[in-house]
């Protein structure tokens, strides 16, 4: 649709609305009466450093000085982030970044946008050093000019990670202290006061559980996990075993049987259950665990997208979708199978070369 939009005589209407003459309006803003009179016939335009003043002036915005429709500009912004974030969970790594370009292009400035650009960039960076360094750009930009507190947060955690992607673990700490402890989050301020009522309070409760959990698994695996590398980790492969066989009881505990998408870390725990027996050559017990693995492989392909968890603690929640994975575990799987060297006193194992095959039928090899 045409833009019908004319500057002159908007210009000219809010002057009138006010009783005023030209001459009247130029000494007031200390031009000549010629040049609003330019102004008004679209022969000439204030120079912008005069926006904001006329905008003032007539106690309207600037947007509304220049013919932009606020709500409708929101609107059409906040589609653009539906629809990103409608592309990212389908993983279309190209049309994401290019719609994000788009959208940046049409709302100039416009710092929520930035930062979903920032957003995808680091999310399909490509894991070179160089590859995160446009998201930081856009984000230390974003910083220069934004005072929302929200938004500085998200781009804080942002740059942590751009800078932890390049393997600059010192920056990115520097960053990660700038954000509030966990004391003051709003998660704990709102669930440690119940600060949301009725069947919203249950729900926000509920949400609160996944994200701390959410929370204490990440920990768990960076302190436990067989492939986290710290010179200071001596733990025995017996109690990292121990630690993810609590790890699953208390996933069992919170997501009950029909765990959903939560059958994908199921998968992940048997399987470094599996690699600690593998590392410490107890051969049938690794099988065991990665029998037990595939089977949550095959239990998260087989849950439907808007099923909910069936647990005490969780009822009526609605798990994830699978899109919410770029990959199957199968496919991680089958990776980890042919391509570690670690499993290779496994090869000639009976048990072992037929769970291969399964695998690779399901994941399409």
């Amino acid at each position: 649709m045409e833009n019908t939009f004319n500057l002159g005589e908007k210009l000219k209407a809010l002057r009138k609305r006010r009783d005023l003459t030209q001459e009247q309006l130029a000494e007031t803003l200390g031009v000549s009466f010629q040049a609003v009179s330019k102004w008004e016939t679209n022969a000439a335009y204030p120079d912008i450093s005069l926006f904001p003043i006329i905008a003032n002036f007539y106690g309207v915005t600037t947007d509304e000085l220049l013919g932009v429709d606020i709500s409708k500009a929101k609107e059409k912004v906040q589609a653009y982030i539906a629809e990103i974030n409608s592309l990212h969970l389908r993983w279309k790594e190209d049309e994401t970044i290019a719609l994000c370009r788009k959208a940046c292009l049409e709302f100039p400035g416009n710092l929520e946008l930035m930062f979903n650009l920032a957003v995808q960039l680091r999310w399909f960076a490509d894991g070179s050093p160089e590859s995160y360094d446009e998201p930081i750009a856009i984000c230390k930009k974003i910083l220069e000019d934004c005072t929302d507190t929200e938004l500085r947060t998200s781009v804080t955690v942002t740059l942590a990670g751009c800078y932890h992607g390049k393997d600059d673990k010192a920056t990115a700490l520097e960053f990660a202290e700038q954000l509030p402890p966990t004391g003051y989050s709003r998660q704990v301020v709102i669930g440690t006061y119940a600060l949301k009522e009725g069947k919203e309070g249950l729900t926000y409760a509920q949400w609160l559980i996944q994200y701390f959990y959410e929370f204490l698994t990440t920990n768990v695996k960076v302190y436990a996990d067989v492939d986290c590398w710290n010179p200071e980790q001596k733990i025995p492969f017996e109690d990292r075993i121990a630690i993810y066989e609590q790890l699953l009881q208390l996933q069992g505990i919170i997501y009950g049987e029909n765990m959903c998408d939560q059958h994908f870390d199921a998968y992940e725990y048997n399987r470094v259950i599996a690699a600690c027996y593998l590392l410490m050559k107890r051969y049938d017990e690794t099988l065991d665990y990665l029998e037990r693995a595939y089977v949550h492989a095959e239990k998260y392909a087989a849950y439907t997208d808007g099923d909910e968890y069936t647990s005490l603690m969780l009822r009526g929640i609605t798990a994830e979708p699978h899109s919410r994975w770029s990959r199957s575990p199968f496919e991680d799987m089958l990776d980890r199978f042919t391509e570690q060297e670690r499993y290779d006193p496994l090869r000639g194992e009976p048990r072992f070369i037929a769970l291969l095959e399964k695998v690779k039928a399901r994941a399409g090899a």
